[in-house]
């Protein structure tokens, strides 16, 4: 996102770079909690595509115990590293679990408790696996609009004014960081209702085209180990020096991308409590999880 915003603009300003970082911070990743359910949602590039190009999209049901349904839901599109978010790629939508029947719970929350956040678009119980991944998408759409706003108005507007027009038309406060560095938009070519019109169609034509892509349900193997690692104590199973489950593979996902998304989706989801000694008991990370933790996290951060 942040090399669509900056392209063509260096020469504008050399303090752009900075007011990109503000800007993009705060929408390269989003949390709410959805009645009670802890919601992540994140827009990710990777390098480790292979032989075939996807836009993506990986619903990860991660093992959480400080959610009242014992997991927390993390959404995240993931897109070749030189790919806009508005692009022609075959779409694909691939859901994790730590189990066979992870399922069962997820839908149970949809049922429940999400209706009225996606009561436009919500109609029965859903019965499979692709009404359940175009439901969670509506949520999804509600937490992130603006995230996608901004992805996509790069694509759309001239880039020289595109973080101007994006930022006064849909950002609060991101004015205000323009000004703070000292740069205005060279013209205004589009105006905020024209914009908004343009990425909703966008919007909409990307939401069309992930419905009717393919949907894959996998078991991952490093929510499979983060499963039984809160099940057990550090006598019973140290995922450091024991067998680790989180070694396998997915048959289904041949490349290793899987791997990184994971621990990225992980991250998000235990940062916060990893670094809050309090919440450590009732999470039921015990000492040999905080150490598993601590390895993926500094994979995280080595990306």
């Amino acid at each position: 996102m942040k090399h669509y915003l900056k392209k063509g603009i260096d020469a504008v300003s050399p303090l752009f770079d900075r007011a990109v970082e503000e800007i993009t911070a705060n929408i390269s990743s989003v949390k709410e909690i959805v009645n009670g359910l802890p919601v992540f949602v994140s827009l990710e590039k990777s390098d480790k595509y292979q032989d075939t190009e996807y836009d993506e999209k990986h619903y990860f049901i991660i093992p959480y115990e400080l959610s009242e349904y014992k997991f927390a839901l993390h959404t995240m599109r993931c897109l070749p590293d030189d790919v806009p978010e508005i692009n022609n790629l075959p779409k694909r939508r691939v859901f994790h679990f730590a189990n066979e029947h992870a399922e069962i719970a997820l839908k149970h929350y949809m049922l429940e408790s999400a209706k009225e956040v996606v009561e436009d678009k919500y109609q029965n119980t859903p019965s499979t696996l692709e009404s359940l991944a175009n439901d969670i998408d509506a949520l999804d759409a509600k937490l992130t609009y603006g995230m996608l706003l901004v992805g996509a108005a790069a694509a759309i507007v001239n880039p020289v004014v595109g973080a101007g027009i994006a930022a006064k038309a849909i950002l609060p406060g991101v004015a205000e960081i323009l000004t703070k560095y000292g740069l205005r938009p060279a013209g205004e070519k589009i105006s905020k209702i024209q914009l908004e019109k343009e990425v909703r169609q966008a919007e909409v034509n990307i939401t069309k085209q992930f419905e009717s892509s393919d949907t894959l349900r996998v078991v991952n193997p490093i929510l499979q180990e983060l499963e039984l690692a809160l099940r057990t104590n550090e006598r019973e199973h140290d995922p450091l020096t024991d067998p680790n489950l989180a070694n396998g593979s997915i048959s289904e996902l041949p490349n290793e991308r899987w791997r990184e998304l994971t621990e990225t989706a992980i991250f998000h989801a235990y940062k916060d409590v990893y670094e809050d000694d309090s919440q450590h008991q009732k999470a039921k990370l015990g000492p040999e999880d905080l150490r598993w933790l601590k390895t993926i996290f500094e994979n995280f951060r080595a990306k």
